[in-house]
């Protein structure tokens, strides 16, 4: 197996912060519809959650789990019709858990967030025949 295809580009920062009851990825959403990203990625967020969305691996079934959470890393591509996100959250314990992250979160005290779009690139989710999920097409725009 060779190489993979590489795409490189350049790139504009987008740093914003959420409020207590916003839903982090809604909030992220919102900003790559109403900046018109195309490609965007997560590059850092820190805060805290009180309630969140997990796909653990492996197992197709979303859980919420809601407590005190700090975020300890997110990361994830992003475009206008879809994402692809994962996170780590630690509890009051230390506790950390890490998993695939979907809508339906609310921020605790703030969720401070930068995006880098991309530029010059697309990207999009078909359907993989290897995996069973969408997966990421990166594009020239």
């Amino acid at each position: 197996m060779g190489a993979p295809a590489v795409s490189t580009s350049s790139v504009r920062h987008f740093v914003f912060r959420l409020k207590p009851g916003e839903d982090l990825l809604e909030g992220i959403r919102q900003v790559v519809v109403s900046e018109g990203l195309q490609a965007a990625v997560i590059v850092s967020a820190v805060g805290s959650l009180t309630k969140a969305t997990l796909r653990y691996a492996h197992t197709g079934v979303w859980v919420v789990k809601e407590g005190f959470f700090e975020i300890v890393s997110l990361v994830g591509t992003v475009e206008p019709g879809g994402e692809h996100v994962h996170i780590a959250l630690s509890d009051s314990q230390g506790v950390t858990v890490g998993a695939h992250f979907g809508p339906g979160s609310a921020v605790y005290t703030t969720a401070e967030v930068v995006l880098a779009e991309l530029d010059g690139l697309e990207f999009g989710r078909e359907l993989c025949p290897d995996s069973g999920w969408p997966e990421l097409v990166v594009r020239r725009a």
